[in-house]
């Protein structure tokens, strides 16, 4: 099944998904069992600018639905590949990797 990352609303299909738990008696599930979550996708030149525009604001709501899991995320870190997006054809893809922190709960 392919693993989908929903930024600020707008659905991301992911390559890779990675996340470090919070290792705490009595934690439950939603934004209160993730310390952060890595995940890696790819980027065509036609949208490029909208990704990279999102990815800007730093602190957005992260959704993860096949695992249940939403809560506000901080960039902490992120690299992309080395494939020039301006000067790509359509077919070409990047690949964009971002380590979201849980920085608390969405609508907090």
């Amino acid at each position: 099944m392919e693993e989908i990352l929903v930024l600020n609303g707008k659905e991301i299909s992911l390559s890779d998904y990675k996340e470090k738990p919070i290792f705490a008696e009595g934690v439950g599930s939603g934004a209160q069992d993730v310390e952060e979550i890595t995940v890696t996708f790819p980027v065509t030149k036609d949208v490029y600018s909208e990704t990279a525009g999102l990815l800007y604001e730093r602190v957005l709501d992260v959704e993860v639905p096949g695992r249940g899991l939403s809560f506000r995320g901080e960039i902490i870190n992120f690299y992309s590949g080395i494939i020039n997006l301006y000067e790509a054809d359509e077919t070409e893809a990047d690949e964009y990797t971002v380590t979201f922190k849980n920085v608390g709960n969405i609508g907090a």
